[in-house]
Formats: C-alpha cells, sequence, structure tokens
C-alpha cells in the first residue's frame, strides 16, 4: 500500500476529529506530572489536581463503545501491553545486573538465596499498584485508567440515557472513595484497583464537560480563584489539604473535588488559550502527543540525573526528563514493533508519523 492510499484510508476510517488543543491540555498535564514529581514546594500543590486531571482528560475524550469485546481488546493493546513492556524492561534494568552480580561472586551458593528475593520481586511487580515505587512509581495510573474506562463504558452503555442514576452511580464511588481513605487506607490493593472509583467520578465529569467546557474567561477567574483560597487556607495552616490518589489520601470532603476541578479548569483554559501560539502551542502538542511515554520513562530518567552533581538541580532534571523522554519517543515512533510494545499502538493510524518522516 502507497502512502497515498494508506492517507486516504486514515482520513475514511477517522470518524471523530481530532480537537486541536487536546494534545496542548495532554502537555500541560504530562508537564505538571513531572513538575509534581520532581520540584518539591510546587509538589504537594501540584498533586491536588494532575492525576485527575488526567482522568478527566480521559473522559473528556470518550466515546461510548458497545462492543464490549472490542474495547475490551483495543485498551489491552493500547495501555497493558506498554505497561508490561515497560515493566520487564525496567525490572530487568534494576535486578538484573544484581543478580548476575551475586551469581558471580557467590557461584552456586548464590541461587538457592536469590530464589526467594527474586520470587518476592516477582510477585511485588505483578500485583503493581502502591506497591511499585521509584522507576515505577506511576505504573499504578495505566492499571486503574483501564479498569476505569471498563467500567465506565459498561456503566454508560447500561445506565447513560438516566442522567440522575448515573449521578447516584458516581455519588456512590464517590462515597466508597471516602470510605476507602478513612477506614481502608492501609491495604494495598492490587494494580490500584481501589482507586478507580476516586477516578470514575473525574473521568464521568470529563465527559460531561465534553460538550461544554469552552473558553471562559469566567470559569478561568473562579478557577483561580478557588486554588488560590485553597493554597492560602493550607500555608495558613487553617485547612490542611491533602491529595495524592496513589496512596489513596484524599483529603477533605468535597473539597478535594472542587480543588481539583479548580486546577483542571485553569489548565483547560490554559491549553486553548495556547494552542494558537506558534512555538509555544507547538511545543505543548507535541510533549502532548508523546505524554504516556514520557509518564513512564521520566522518573528512569530524573532519578538517573540525581545520581550526577552536574545534572541533580531540579530544574535540571524537569528539563531532562521532558527531553530526553521525547527524543526516545520520536525514535520509537518510527519503528513498528517499537510502537506497538512501547506505545500500544496496533492500528493504521500508528503509520501515520512514520510517513511523515519517511521519504518513500
Amino acid at each position: 500500500m502507497v502512502k497515498s492510499e494508506i492517507v486516504d484510508r486514515i482520513a475514511k476510517e477517522r470518524i471523530i476529529p481530532r480537537i486541536e488543543w487536546i494534545d496542548c491540555w495532554k502537555g500541560l498535564a504530562i508537564i505538571t506530572v513531572v513538575v509534581g514529581h520532581i520540584v518539591n514546594p510546587v509538589s504537594k500543590y501540584i498533586y491536588w489536581f494532575h492525576m485527575p486531571l488526567f482522568f478527566f482528560i480521559s473522559g473528556y475524550l470518550y466515546r461510548e463503545k458497545t462492543d464490549y469485546y472490542a474495547f475490551l481488546k483495543k485498551k489491552t493493546f493500547h495501555l497493558l501491553v506498554p505497561y508490561f513492556s515497560f515493566l520487564c524492561l525496567f525490572t530487568l534494568l534494576q535486578y538484573l545486573p544484581l543478580i548476575m552480580d551475586s551469581l558471580q561472586q557467590k557461584k552456586l551458593l548464590a541461587i538457592d538465596k536469590l530464589i526467594i528475593p527474586i520470587l518476592i520481586i516477582i510477585w511485588k511487580q505483578l500485583y503493581g499498584g502502591a506497591n511499585l515505587v521509584l522507576w515505577f512509581g506511576v505504573f499504578w495510573f495505566v492499571t486503574c485508567l483501564f479498569f476505569t474506562q471498563q467500567l465506565y463504558n459498561l456503566l454508560y452503555i447500561k445506565f447513560g440515557s438516566n442522567n440522575w442514576l448515573m449521578i447516584k452511580i458516581i455519588l456512590g464511588c464517590y462515597c466508597l472513595a471516602m470510605i476507602n481513605y478513612y477506614f481502608f487506607k492501609n491495604i494495598i490493593f492490587p494494580w490500584n484497583i481501589n482507586v478507580v472509583a476516586m477516578a470514575l467520578p473525574f473521568y464521568w465529569l470529563g465527559h460531561m464537560a465534553a460538550k461544554s467546557l469552552l473558553i471562559n474567561w469566567r470559569i478561568l477567574i473562579l478557577g483561580i480563584i478557588i486554588f488560590l483560597a485553597a493554597f492560602l487556607l493550607d500555608t495558613g495552616s487553617i485547612i490542611y489539604f491533602n491529595f495524592n490518589m496513589k496512596n489513596t489520601t484524599y483529603g477533605v470532603l468535597i473539597f478535594n473535588v472542587v480543588i481539583a476541578l479548580s486546577g483542571i479548569i485553569i489548565t483547560q483554559q490554559l491549553a486553548v488559550l495556547l494552542h494558537n501560539k506558534s512555538h509555544i502551542g507547538n511545543a505543548l502538542r507535541e510533549l502532548g502527543s508523546a505524554s504516556m511515554l514520557i509518564m513512564y520513562l521520566h522518573q528512569p530518567i530524573q532519578i538517573t540525573m540525581k545520581n550526577y552533581p552536574i545534572l541533580a538541580s531540579e530544574g535540571i532534571r524537569v528539563i531532562g526528563a521532558l527531553l530526553i523522554s521525547y527524543i526516545i519517543y520520536k525514535i520509537i515512533i518510527n519503528y513498528s514493533i517499537m510502537r506497538q510494545l512501547f506505545l500500544g499502538d496496533f492500528s493504521i493510524y500508528a503509520v501515520v508519523e512514520t510517513l511523515k518522516n519517511s521519504k518513500v
């Protein structure tokens, strides 16, 4: 199939037009994630909204899929294939040198001593969720997003026509999340599946906002006022706000959603405003298109950089994590097997980036 035929086929098959500023929004979102993991003075406040933002964006882009099996298959390839690919890659990079070194030094005696630690490592990696830290610290989000998408699609197909029933279901999920926070916070669930209860309300809000959340100065000002008020209350030790989805730390009832929404609104409005600004818009779009790969790679990169004094400053690590991840992304999109393993892209649309960089 020649280039023109592929492009024509893509044009015919693409039903939903791409929203130009969405990649800018994703770009802002992934910047908040990277900054939140590196810049300590502001990380607490970024945590108030940066992961709810990703679930909100995913809900914003949701379109109902009546073929459950096809949707499950598509998201399994798109989310879980990269999940296990990076899980295996990072595990090998971190633990294989240690195991090989132990075997070389202790020879056969090391085998018995290594069996239990190896089994523990394997179990921990497969169990996932809050068990995974450092290089693997963001992996919980991928599995949580996968289950959130599947459950929401099922709920929406079954009950979406009844708005009040959907509201009751989402409120029920939120109540379950808060119960988890107040009474079962120390229980680590596999793949952070319990966090789905908090993710679903933000996913639903994103879906509901898809037809109405446009540029609006009043909404932007309201979002800024709410977030600034929360900041002042927290820094003044009047009300302590703490929100961390991974660790099921949800903070103050109701306020957690309101504050997260204020941050979401601010970033969305900024994305709409900035996407037409040539250099800034292009940079954000590029980061947005690579957001999932940056999600996986920024922690290993910035943690490694931290070990070298010349690269250890927070600003350098933020830039390095974004830039190096993006460069790796641009390399990966040129090879189909790498796109499939690390981007979960098995669709015909994956050929677009290759064609852009091809001279054929």
